[in-house]
């Protein structure tokens, strides 16, 4: 499990506060095992601020007062805290302003087999306490709850994995795309895609895809035998026609004739059409930026995102991606999805039984969830609400407005079960040097060091290149790796 996949899964023990899983992963902590003694002794020696920080971030009883989490939504209801007559309510609100005068936090308390009767007369006693007193008690109760909630993800069953060599799993990978009926070309550009991000630690666009992938050829969806072609070039633009097959096939061709066009122009633009884009977006970007040239790519996908203010899906997760060369290190490569989380994400959580940030999706009655089974059959969400949606809409435009394919909501009337989804991708490929000058490649490198400097600062990029230079064995789930098996036919 990387730092992220282990910030989003413990992200929300402690309410609100994900810098306790941060402080633990940076710690050195084993991913693998239980974090309750290890969570507790970094809230404890975090500091009288940081503690009054984490416990101001708890909502008040009853859920009328503050925000609550899908965590504490379904603890309060537990313990019929969602279902207070008016005088128990106007108790609890009497009580909270007394007590947040007192102790400048709300009053916190694990639920748990409590009922309404002993929380209040718990709160009773509590707010007679003096400061020092009640936000040890506090923590406590914070540590309590945090045990109850680890305990519940843990009673899931462990996932088993098998370390397997990288030429066994690209065989395997290769075996299952011919079975499906994928040719020798079409099957080698797919494998060395999701090979690389296996390599790299990006499990969710890994060795994890290659069933869709298949599935999508089996369907007749996906074309396993197509000849992409270069349909319109005019100065610095480039189209291709990707012939019904998976985008990295396109890229075998279209990715060098990019570059060696921004190289003599100084800029270019791809835009490919007629393909099926089931992939991680840096590996277009990096193979631009190993050649000097700044990468920023694009494409839409299947309706899963719903706007901000709405709860229908209608945008794709839209993922996007940036990259800038380093000679001296590695390059700055960002890709992201618009949505809260990366789709593949959420199907990872789905499949192995953990639960969602809050505000990563709704249900399909439009409700918050982190269940992600239910955001899988909703929606999901955009990160930063508008901010996030307004840039799913901008993909949009260029995958579909600019390059001249289908938006989303269209892509939902083609698609199958396979999850592969048609649509266009565009590309962006820009020469620094021909345009800032033969030092600004090493001045912006230079920048990217002194910004790696600063105490805890990772720029994007460096996790995956990291496990790339460490080359530890692969280790995939062992259900998945038992799939790939009987895909190859082995």
């Amino acid at each position: 499990m990387n730092r992220d996949q282990y910030i989003e899964r413990y992200g929300a023990i402690y309410e609100h506060s994900p810098w306790v899983p941060q402080r633990a992963y940076d710690g050195g902590i084993d991913p693998t095992g239980d974090p309750k003694d290890a969570f507790c002794r970094i809230v404890d020696r975090a500091g009288r601020e940081a503690q009054l920080a984490l416990l101001r971030a708890h909502p008040d009883l009853a859920g009328r007062l503050g925000t609550l989490t899908e965590h504490s939504k379904a603890e309060q209801a537990g313990a019929g805290l969602d279902a207070c007559s008016p005088e128990e309510f106007a108790e609890f609100q009497a009580l909270n302003t007394r007590y947040r005068d007192a102790f400048g936090h709300p009053f916190i308390i694990a639920v748990k087999g409590l009922g309404r009767a002993e929380i209040l007369d718990a709160f009773r006693q509590r707010v007679e306490n003096s400061a020092d007193a009640e936000r040890a008690t506090a923590l406590a109760e914070v540590h309590k709850i945090a045990g109850h909630r680890l305990a519940a993800m843990h009673d899931k069953p462990p996932v088993t994995r098998t370390e397997v060599d990288a030429d066994a799993l690209a065989g395997l990978v290769t075996g299952a795309l011919r079975n499906a009926g994928a040719d020798e070309a079409n099957a080698a550009a797919v494998c060395r895609t999701v090979m690389a991000a296996e390599r790299d630690g990006s499990e969710s666009h890994g060795v994890f895809r290659i069933p869709g992938y298949c599935k999508g050829l089996t369907n007749g969806v996906a074309n396993g035998r197509a000849v992409p072609r270069r349909v319109a070039a005019n100065g610095a633009t480039i189209v291709w026609d990707g012939d019904g097959g998976y985008t990295p096939t396109t890229y075998e061709q279209a990715l060098p004739d990019l570059a060696d066009t921004a190289l003599d122009e100084g800029v270019a633009v791809l835009g490919v059409r007629n393909s099926f884009h089931f992939a991680a977006m840096w590996p277009e970007v990096e193979f631009l930026a190993e050649r000097g040239l700044v990468g920023l790519a694009a494409t839409a996908n299947f309706p899963y995102l719903a706007p901000a203010g709405g709860t229908s899906p209608i945008l794709g997760t839209n993922p996007m991606a940036f990259a800038y060369p380093n000679p001296d290190g590695t390059p700055f490569v960002f890709d992201f999805a618009t949505s809260a989380m990366a789709r593949g994400d959420v199907m990872l959580a789905a499949r192995d039984g953990h639960a969602l940030p809050p505000g990563s999706g709704v249900d399909g009655e439009g409700n918050p969830t982190t269940d992600p089974a239910k955001v899988l059959e909703g929606a999901q969400l955009p990160f930063g609400g508008h901010k996030g949606s307004a840039l799913a809409i901008m993909v949009e435009l260029l995958a579909g407005g600019v390059v001249g394919d289908i938006f989303s909501d269209e892509a939902g009337l083609k698609g199958d079960a396979s999850g592969v989804p048609p649509g266009g991708v565009f590309v962006l490929a820009i020469s620094p040097t021909m345009i800032g000058g033969e030092e600004t490649i090493a001045n912006a490198s230079a920048f990217l060091e002194r910004l790696g400097t600063q105490p805890g600062v990772r720029l994007p990029g460096q996790r995956r290149h990291r496990n790339r230079a460490e080359g530890k064995p692969l280790r995939v789930q062992t259900s998945l790796l038992t799939t790939l098996k009987e895909l190859a036919g082995s």
